[in-house]
């Protein structure tokens, strides 16, 4: 199944290629050789007019058996190889070259006797007879991580040798499949006007959000900090201002914040914004946006939707999984969660007090209280956990294989409190997000701040946020009262925005889709860190470079720091 996603979307890359008229090669071999001193990959050799003809080939030695027989690899495929019995210098060198070595080999491309045909590999019935073999670069006698596809070495191992993990079949196909994919993208957002415009990476502090890197700098004798952007969502609005009414960007984004199988400290993101757009139309165009790009059918369009406040009652969650029922039902003083079957073993499920399960009745019961979110939320854990065991232990089928149910998530409230003081509000998800246009009037009245919708809006694929966005606020004496008087935020870190909405804003809204959570789903990886290539591990290191790392005094002093080792309570 995985592979034959791969081949659908691999040819995207080679339409991208030019032809060179100047290779000899070019009329032969395809466009995956140009600009290259290589006549074919592998998977070339399965054009049947070149059989009986001289190729050549360069890769990596996969195998070796009896000092005359090997197997060459590169990322197209694999291909058995023969040295002759006369070839007795060549033969000895083959005998003393470890695998994994970087290898040339010429030869002629035969058919293999019928009896020799190796049916578990694509070109399993061809093989080279060597004329020539070269040792280009010589690979160290032990590996400390097995390449193979038939054992996958521990993932810290994985991470520390990166660039051997890349040879392993599943992570090219991974990567080149992120390639192929992210082309799709750009070709349909071009195709329907996008700009694809470059943001800075090193802004300045943004109040009220995740927490971000700074950056040190040398100016005005130190004490003046960059810092990374988590998102480019000031400039995105920036540009729709500048008059540029579709822009999109594959663009990084940086947030220290505690690492989770699905989360990073640099991570990318699918980012767009439009002017003079409804919610709607932000819909339609990642509907269509998915449609085109996705490897499977996609359903069920356009995509269901449902309220926040529905999520809530029914899964206990704002990013709920639809594969499967179990809806949290709602009596006079109590929640509960039917089981499909009668369950003799609820400990692994039950991981609250005040959670009770009634076996006569196959239900989950908690009783309500006046902090009604926590007991939904509590359910909708329960709901997971119980979707898990009927899976594993009772081999219940609730969740297909490449079902992909997407949906979006709607009226958001605009503000939240904030857990360590009920009494202040926090935007429930960024400042810049407008109220609906019928609750602007409750903004001139303290008592009915809590209660404001705002224009958010999330996308959730089989229980996992893959996108959201909002409608902005283009007005700034709006924005100005959001940030001043509801949020207590210092605005003059913003005041280049507010000014810019001086200007004559234009009503502008989007959306960034998290692009290494999609290709997770996609590709069914458990992480994240497997569709990215050069990933941090769950703590923020990079087990391959040592990073972090600690730095020369001079550098410091360059910057005008000092490390305090004190610990941070």
């Amino acid at each position: 199944m995985f592979s034959n996603i791969v081949k659908r979307f691999l040819p995207t890359l080679r339409h991208c290629r030019f032809v060179s008229s100047s290779s000899s090669s070019s009329s032969s071999s395809s466009f995956s050789t140009n600009f290259s001193y290589r006549q074919y990959l592998v998977s070339d050799l399965s054009n049947i007019n070149i059989i009986d003809r001289s190729v050549s080939l360069h890769g990596w030695l996969q195998y070796r058996r009896m000092n005359s027989f090997g197997v060459l690899r590169d990322h197209s495929g694999l291909i058995q190889f023969i040295l002759p019995s006369s070839m007795k210098e060549e033969r000895q060198i083959f005998k003393q070259t470890p695998v994994e070595s970087c290898i040339y080999i010429n030869g002629i491309l035969k058919k293999r006797p019928e009896k020799d045909i190796n049916t578990n590999m694509l070109l399993g019935h061809l093989e080279i007879h060597v004329t020539d073999f070269k040792v280009i670069n010589a690979c160290l006698p032990v590996l400390p991580l097995d390449v193979s596809k038939y054992h996958e070495s521990d993932e810290s191992t994985r991470l520390m040798y990166r660039y051997l993990d890349f040879r392993r079949d599943i992570m090219q196909e991974r990567i080149r499949f992120r390639s192929a994919f992210i082309a799709k993208v750009r070709e349909f957002l071009l195709k329907h006007s996008f700009i694809d415009i470059e943001t800075p990476s090193l802004f300045r502090r943004t109040p009220g959000g995740a927490r971000e890197f700074i950056v040190p700098t040398h100016l005005q004798n130190g004490g003046l900090f960059y810092a990374l952007t988590q998102s480019p969502q000031q400039f995105k609005q920036l540009l729709m201002i500048g008059g540029f009414d579709r822009y999109f960007q594959i663009a990084k984004c940086f947030r220290d914040e505690t690492g989770r199988p699905d989360r990073q400290p640099e991570f990318t993101q699918i980012d767009l914004e439009l002017s003079f757009v409804s919610r709607e139309n932000i819909f339609s165009l990642i509907e269509q946006l998915l449609v085109a790009c996705w490897p499977d059918k996609i359903e069920k369009i356009p995509f269901p939707r449902l309220t926040f406040a529905e999520c809530m009652s029914r899964y206990g969650t704002d990013k709920p999984d639809t594969r499967f029922d179990l809806e949290i039902e709602h009596n006079l003083e109590q929640l509960s969660i039917t089981s499909p079957i009668s369950l003799n073993d609820i400990k692994c499920i039950i991981d609250d007090n005040d959670i009770q399960y009634d076996n006569n009745n196959r239900k989950f019961l908690l009783n309500k209280t006046d902090n009604e979110e926590e007991c939904l939320i509590k359910m909708g854990r329960l709901r997971l956990k119980l979707a898990d065991i009927l899976e594993k232990q009772y081999k219940i089928e609730l969740r297909k294989r490449r079902q992909w149910n997407f949906l979006w998530i709607t009226d958001f409230p605009l503000f939240t409190p904030m857990t360590d003081d009920r009494t202040k509000l926090e935007s429930t998800h960024h400042p810049f997000t407008a109220p609906i246009d019928q609750h602007l009037s409750l903004l001139s009245s303290k008592k009915d701040w809590s209660r404001i919708i705002g224009q958010h809006y999330d996308l959730v694929l089989n229980g996992f946020e893959v996108a959201g966005g909002s409608i902005r606020i283009y007005d700034s004496f709006i924005q100005r009262f959001i940030l001043h008087d509801i949020l207590n935020l210092p605005i003059e870190h913003l005041e280049h925005l507010l000014k810019a909405l001086e200007y004559g804003a234009p009503p502008h809204g989007g959306i960034a889709l998290g692009l290494d959570r999609l290709l997770a789903l996609v590709l069914e990886t458990e992480h994240i860190r497997d569709v990215i290539a050069f990933p941090k591990t769950s703590n923020g290191k990079d087990l391959m470079a040592q990073a972090p790392s600690q730095v020369e005094q001079s550098e410091l002093d360059y910057y005008f720091l000092q490390i305090n080792k004190k610990k941070h309570h």
